[in-house]
């Protein structure tokens, strides 16, 4: 498994708070912080419990290992006068480390499902294995939000023009019976409401790569039904819905926390559509 261990926070960081320890107003810097949401009390007041506290009943394999992990706010100064201090905040599990993105708002999005809402994003908007002290803009291999488009994920899928290639485009509209969104710099593609999109929810690959290996799980821009759809070893032709995506995240997600030896079977929970 690659990422950063314990030895490797403390190397990176020049200050680690833990969950009991008064964090320097200073220090703290959100991704979210208002009125409307104080993200300083948020951080100082049983974090721990807010975050993982709605996992127990909906996702109780990942529960019982965020339970044991450790909490910990991390500070990197920055010698720079014009740039912040980079903050990261997460948790300690078998000696990885694993960051959080901070974000209350994400309740709102209709085509996740609302295990998910109610336990990964309640109060964050991205979990993934901490491979760099900066966080991968493109994918992360536990829930995010980031939500990239599947052209940026599957390293094949678009031609030198930047559009999907045709086998890709014809096969995925049979499927969904809805014209997909082929290209994101023609106009003729921006109408949201006739064209389809399918965005990544993990990728189980490390950041850095783009292989056939793996999987990847997707929701549709068209999806009231909050279906996730899973495809393997990045063959876009080999999409599968998933039966039920909060176990299948679930317990891939307690496979990740634990080091399992061996890469876990999405398949076991997909069927066609």
């Amino acid at each position: 498994m690659k990422g950063l261990t314990r030895r490797d926070l403390k190397k990176e960081f020049d200050n680690i708070y833990q969950v009991s320890d008064k964090i320097p107003n200073e220090s703290l810097k959100l991704s979210d912080i208002g009125k409307e949401n104080d993200g300083y009390n948020f951080i100082q007041r049983n974090i721990v419990d807010l975050l993982i506290n709605s996992f127990k009943n909906i996702q109780p394999l990942s529960y019982l290992y965020l339970k044991k992990g450790e909490f910990f706010y991390a500070v990197k100064r920055s010698n720079i006068l014009v740039m912040d201090d980079i903050t990261r905040f997460g948790f300690i599990i078998n000696d990885f480390v694993y960051f959080i993105s901070y974000n209350p708002y994400c309740l709102s999005y209709f085509n996740i499902p609302f295990e998910l809402l109610n336990s990964w994003f309640l109060y964050s908007k991205r979990w993934g294995s901490a491979e760099e002290i900066v966080f991968n803009i493109y994918k992360s291999n536990l829930p995010s939000l980031h939500l990239m488009p599947l052209h940026s994920i599957i390293s094949d899928f678009d031609d030198q023009k930047g559009y999907a290639k045709p086998q890709y485009r014809d096969f995925l509209e049979t499927k969904f019976n809805h014209a997909f969104r082929s290209s994101y710099e023609d106009e003729q593609f921006y109408d949201d409401e006739k064209y389809f999109e399918l965005r990544c929810l993990l990728d189980t690959r490390p950041n850095d790569d783009w292989s056939e290996t793996g999987y990847q799980l997707f929701v549709s821009s068209h999806n009231k039904e909050r279906n996730v759809y899973v495809v393997p070893k990045a063959n876009v032709l080999g999409i599968k819905k998933l039966i039920n995506p909060a176990e299948a995240i679930d317990r891939y997600a307690a496979h990740l926390f634990s080091r399992a030896e061996g890469e876990f079977d999405f398949m076991q929970f997909a069927e066609d559509f």
